[in-house]
């Protein structure tokens, strides 16, 4: 789905608020011991802690918190979990897709959810069925993000009995551009942005950030 960006030439570039470090690198690279110039390597994304709050262009995402919970049930032993919560607003004017989050390394050029800018969490957390993403409001969860309305948005772990939990999750987070497609598809969109250098063949998305946050126990 089409959405125009607002405010604002279509290419501003999504940046970091507040960032715990940044870091720049000359475009010429760097000039070597014995004279000449070695080629300057890329620098890490932004790093960040909880509450750090990332403008990916179509949205704009506060990291909120990580929290494992155990819910009591009629029988057997309680229902755990581990939530990634976010606040997320759409900043574009239609409805956008939560989505499904992206498989481990294979983030797509034609990514325009949410769940596609997760581009990796790490360490994995074993589940059956793997991590599920969802708007949760009022106790309903829904798969739609809505113009201008900051919603809260949880990447859900249900883990069995016994599975060890991380002590901290690292997300790294993705942003997006509006442009076409391609020069065959003219579709304009809110599209994951590649990394400098990126082939057009061989998609390399962007890491706008790299977030860490505490997973805290917490009785649901």
């Amino acid at each position: 789905m089409t959405s125009s960006p607002r405010g604002g030439t279509r290419r501003k570039r999504p940046v970091l608020v507040p960032v715990a470090a940044l870091l720049s690198v000359s475009g010429l690279g760097v000039t070597a011991g014995l004279g000449g110039f070695a080629e300057a390597k890329e620098p890490p994304p932004p790093a960040a802690a909880q509450g750090a709050v990332v403008d990916q262009g179509r949205y704009r995402t506060q990291f909120i918190k990580a929290i494992e919970t155990q819910a009591r049930q009629p029988s057997g032993p309680p229902k755990r979990a581990v939530d990634l919560v976010l606040k997320v607003k759409n900043t574009g004017d239609q409805t956008a897709l939560v989505g499904t989050l992206p498989e481990p390394g294979k983030a797509s050029a034609t990514g325009t959810t949410f769940a596609s800018s997760l581009l990796k969490i790490t360490p994995e957390i074993k589940t059956e069925y793997g991590p599920k993403i969802f708007v949760l409001s009022y106790g309903i969860e829904s798969g739609q993000l809505h113009p201008d309305i900051t919603a809260t948005v949880v990447v859900r772990y249900e883990i069995a009995p016994g599975t060890p939990v991380p002590a901290s999750l690292t997300v790294d987070v993705g942003k997006f551009e509006f442009r076409e497609l391609g020069e065959r598809d003219r579709t304009e969109d809110w599209f994951l942005a590649p990394a400098p250098g990126s082939e057009p063949d061989k998609f390399v998305p962007e890491v706008a950030a790299r977030i860490s946050l505490p997973v805290r126990k917490e009785n649901a």
